[in-house]
């Protein structure tokens, strides 16, 4: 899934897998939100290095997605954290 900036923070949050959800709550709880701290502890993990986190059922491509959501956030100057915090609130 491409995440282009013109869609809303909650449409993008609707549309994506559970798993790629995950990566913004991980973000916002482990890494404050930080996603180049984020992409930085997947570095780690992949060269065998201390790491702080690893998901069980995370996306095969993982960093990209990082990546994706980072400068999806960037383009858009929002937080998908908070689309997240108020789709579960209206659930």
């Amino acid at each position: 899934m491409e995440l282009d900036a013109a869609m809303s923070p909650d449409a993008v949050i609707a549309a994506l897998d559970p798993a790629v959800r995950r990566l913004v709550d991980i973000n916002t709880t482990m890494y404050q939100g930080q996603w180049d701290d984020f992409e930085e502890d997947l570095r780690r993990r992949q060269a065998g290095r201390p790491y702080l986190f690893r998901m069980s059922d995370e996306p095969a491509d993982v960093v990209q997605w990082v990546r994706r959501l980072r400068d999806y956030e960037r383009a858009r100057g929002e937080s998908l954290a908070e689309a997240t915090t108020a789709t579960e609130e209206r659930r």
